[in-house]
């Protein structure tokens, strides 16, 4: 892309500062740095990051806040009702939430209280809750591992004056060599595995907190066979203006990083942490059978075929948009399950 801007100075100084004497730097730090440096970081400096504008970079279901809102409300109150709480008595919170662009700010709100958990907050969780995220745990850190046809060498970033490329490391590190144990190794050469140690360990710190009611996160993510077995290029990714960029290490500071979670091991924290009912569906089938009076409101036959209500839920719903890109994981943890629990 020809409009891609390089790293500014101030990036590249933050990054050096990261890198050991031969200028390797860990991936996790690099992925850390390039999109929460409290200053030059993508998701904390001050520009727009989501939307269909032709200067932000992504899209997403938050964007349609008028109608996914009133989804996520329908669908989280009858939750709670299954975790016998009441909304009335129930706090919100949003994590991960883009200033300016959180769920509820513009809609009317049955719970006991509404907050909103930006970038660099401290996360602390009232008893009870209903805990809700978009598109947070992609937004963690990462490692790569790639097979070279007898093992699997873990990269770093290698920074070398201006310039970025990657690196093996001499070694698997700790936390990698964990998921290295479970990959296979009948893999052709090249085989790239981004292992979601960021999102794991980010789930494990929410649901350890000592905190009833409802547990909601919409993402995209792959069951750890896929991860292992059927994604050969990996699945991290960088964006800008709404075009996949081939190199997450083309532009860090300016362009959004991402990649694939993997909801087994979400739904293993949920289960270790005592939460029951767990569903991960497809946000199509989240809607379906999570929001069925919202459903009848947009189908209304009183309504006009092209009705705004009806577009918004088009976007959220169809496969070929929405519907089967994100996935929906939820799970409710009841106040005796919590007593259980300790």
């Amino acid at each position: 892309m020809n409009d891609l801007p390089k790293p500014s100075p101030e990036m590249l100084a933050a990054l050096a500062a990261k890198a050991g004497p031969d200028g390797f730097i860990e991936l996790p730090d690099f992925v850390e740095t390039a999109l929460y440096h409290p200053q030059h970081g993508y998701y904390c400096k001050q520009q727009e990051r989501v939307g269909k504008s032709p200067h932000s970079d992504f899209y997403t279901s938050v964007s349609l806040k008028e109608a996914f809102a009133e989804i996520v409300v329908e669908a989280t109150c009858s939750l709670l009702e299954t975790a016998k709480l009441a909304p009335a008595d129930t706090h919100w919170v949003e994590l991960g939430a883009e200033p300016n662009g959180t769920l509820l700010d513009s809609q009317q709100s049955p719970f006991k209280s509404v907050r909103a958990i930006g970038i660099g907050q401290e996360i602390e969780i009232p008893s009870p809750a209903v805990v809700f995220s978009n598109e947070l745990f992609d937004a963690q850190t990462f490692r790569q591992v790639r097979f070279d046809g007898e093992r699997w060498i873990e990269y770093g970033v290698k920074l070398d004056g201006q310039n970025l490329s990657w690196a093996p490391r001499a070694q698997a590190s700790e936390e990698a060599s964990l998921y290295i144990e479970e990959l296979p190794r009948d893999l052709p050469v090249g085989y790239t595995a981004d292992l979601p140690t960021g999102a794991r360990s980010l789930a494990r710190f929410l649901l350890e907190k000592n905190w009833s009611g409802v547990f909601v996160a919409f993402d995209y993510g792959k069951t750890w066979h896929s991860i292992s077995a059927d994604t050969p290029q990996g699945s991290a990714r960088a964006y800008y203006r709404h075009q996949q960029l081939p190199d997450i290490l083309q532009a860090p500071g300016a362009i959004d990083i991402t990649h694939h979670i993997c909801w087994d091991h979400l739904e293993n924290a949920l289960q270790k942490a005592s939460f029951r009912k767990l569903s991960l569906q497809s946000q199509e089938a989240f809607i379906v059978h999570r929001a069925p009076n919202f459903l009848q409101k947009a189908f209304d036959p009183t309504l006009p075929a092209f009705a705004p209500i009806r577009q918004k839920l088009k976007e959220l719903m169809h496969p070929a948009m929405m519907g089967q890109k994100f996935q929906a994981l939820s799970a409710i943890r009841c106040p005796e399950d919590l007593l259980a629990q300790s």
